[in-house]
């Protein structure tokens, strides 16, 4: 384990979903105002031929290629909270593209959201390395997520507006959160037995379903996108991305966290700032519209 190599990757990473988030919001949010009447389905299609969107699916390809050599490199329980810098970023992002302008109740959320992060690595420190993962218990948590998702997104399939949105994105975060502890699994049983491990249980059952709830998860992300503003979607995907990381990564991979009172309670405030700034932008998201400029831009 390498934190000098995996920290900044996981910062990069960041910066790479935070970027590729806005410019895929925008995208989605062109095809949503030309087709309102759309499929989902249909609408991610019609995403695969706009140029926008490419070039942010590829700022996520390289996302993810840095996120999973953090992984391979760090611990699950530090590495996935810092892709939460990709609110901020985003924000910024979005704007220069002819978004809403963000405004200081909305840096301010951010604000809150960092906060929590700094203070939960604080009291984290090093986890130290990770124990394999069980293929048993791989099998079940992507068999218990995938049934959560379901039963999650099935009451909401049919609306729209700021709920369906928060929804989505909240969910495709949280399986975020699974593929990133699938991703430190499949990385690991590889480090051990080479190209061989994905001709075993250990590694191949992680591999297989990282792609598949992979898969999902950009698509509720595309959906969520469509169907609202990036500061309903996005806060809740980044936000219980890390919450399902790190309890994964504390109760399956036994990365060690401090578990003293004093410490659940830092977690429990740590993850208060992050929902309270979250909950702020999704309630109190920018609306002020772009200059005519800006938009043509």
């Amino acid at each position: 384990m390498s934190l000098l190599i995996a920290v900044p990757c996981g910062v990069a990473s960041a910066v790479a979903y935070g970027v590729s988030t806005a410019v895929e919001h925008s995208a989605a949010q062109s095809v949503s105002k030309n087709a309102p009447a759309e499929a989902p389905a249909g609408g991610l299609l019609s995403l695969l031929k706009n140029p926008r969107w490419l070039m942010g699916a590829g700022g996520d390809t390289l996302g993810f290629v840095l996120q999973a050599i953090a992984l391979s490199t760090g611990p699950v329980v530090l590495i996935q909270p810092l892709l939460v810098l990709a609110l901020p970023i985003s924000l910024p992002v979005a704007r220069w593209l002819g978004g809403p302008r963000p405004g200081r109740a909305q840096f301010m959320s951010c604000g809150w959201i960092i906060i929590g992060l700094g203070a939960f690595f604080a009291i984290v420190g090093n986890p130290g390395d990770a124990d394999p993962l069980d293929t048993g218990a791989a099998v079940t948590v992507v068999v218990i997520a995938s049934v959560a998702a379901i039963a999650a997104l099935v009451p909401f399939r049919r609306r729209s507006g700021v709920v369906k949105t928060a929804v989505y994105g909240t969910v495709s975060g949280a399986l975020f959160g699974v593929v990133a502890v699938l991703v430190d699994a499949a990385s690991g049983s590889y480090q051990v037995h080479g190209i061989a491990a994905f001709g075993r249980a250990e590694g191949l059952v992680p591999l297989v379903s990282l792609c598949v709830l992979g898969a999902a998860s950009l698509a509720l992300t595309q959906v969520s996108y469509a169907s609202g503003a990036l500061a309903a979607s996005f806060p809740g995907n980044l936000t219980a991305d890390p919450f399902v990381a790190v309890l994964l990564g504390a109760v399956l991979l036994n990365e060690h966290i401090p578990e003293s009172p004093l410490a659940v309670i830092g977690y429990a405030a740590c993850l208060a700032a992050v929902l309270y700034g979250a909950i702020r932008l999704a309630v109190h998201p920018a609306d002020e519209p772009a200059p005519a400029s800006a938009v043509a831009a």
